[in-house]
């Protein structure tokens, strides 16, 4: 592969996994979110592993708990069909959310 075109798709899949990052903030806010502390604002989870290239995504809709199980999660090695698909799954719940 030309290195013109990996350097195109590297940016690509930055811009993609910088979205992901963008709309878990739009849905958390830069704030803490815990239940007991904002009601029933939603708090959402970004993580990054570098070593093995793969974002995950949790969702609280209602605010985080301890020993609750999070209303959405995604957990994607960086594909561009992948990452586009969690991309729209967070789109959605940000309207939904109200956020």
């Amino acid at each position: 592969m030309k290195k013109r075109l990996k350097r195109k798709i590297e940016k690509r899949r930055r811009a993609e996994v910088h979205r992901v990052l963008d709309l878990v903030l739009d849905i958390n806010g830069l704030g803490r979110r815990q239940e007991k502390l904002t009601g029933n604002l939603p708090t959402a989870f970004f993580k990054f592993s570098g070593h093995v290239a793969n974002v995950s995504v949790e969702v609280c809709e209602k605010g985080w708990r301890a020993n609750v199980s999070a209303d959405y999660t995604s957990d994607t090695y960086i594909d561009q069909n992948n990452l586009l698909q969690m991309i729209n799954d967070l789109e959605v719940m940000k309207r939904v959310l109200s956020v």
